[in-house]
């Protein structure tokens, strides 16, 4: 599961949407690894959006920076307004993986798999 940091984007006038699917620097092993779902967070870790990754697409003119096409995760919704359990670190492009991720799941109101699709 993939986490971005959208409060730069929502300053610009951005959707949560718009921003989470905007250019992120990501490796090809990562996307095809943990790119199913993209969480978008802001100050703090707070989730202010859920998506399923539709598809995604490197640009080598943008220094091989993905882009998604997302579809909202109605799964995840339960998420929005909550504090994610991030890595640690300041890059505004993180993968939830190991504790992280099973932190994240077992958050949920009602037991999830990482691999469902919606």
């Amino acid at each position: 599961m993939l986490a971005v940091d959208v409060r730069q984007s929502l300053r610009r006038g951005q959707t949560v949407a718009e921003g989470a699917a905007r250019w992120w620097r990501f490796s090809t092993q990562t996307i095809g690894k943990h790119g199913d779902f993209l969480l978008a967070f802001v100050d703090g870790g707070v989730c202010v959006g859920a998506f399923r990754i539709v598809g995604s697409e490197p640009d080598a003119t943008a220094g091989g920076k993905y882009a998604f096409d997302l579809a909202p995760a109605a799964r995840f919704q339960w998420a929005l307004g909550r504090r994610l359990p991030l890595p640690p670190g300041r890059n505004p492009a993180r993968i939830l993986t190991g504790r992280h991720l099973r932190e994240f799941l077992d958050a949920a109101p009602q037991r999830t798999s990482a691999t469902d699709n919606d």
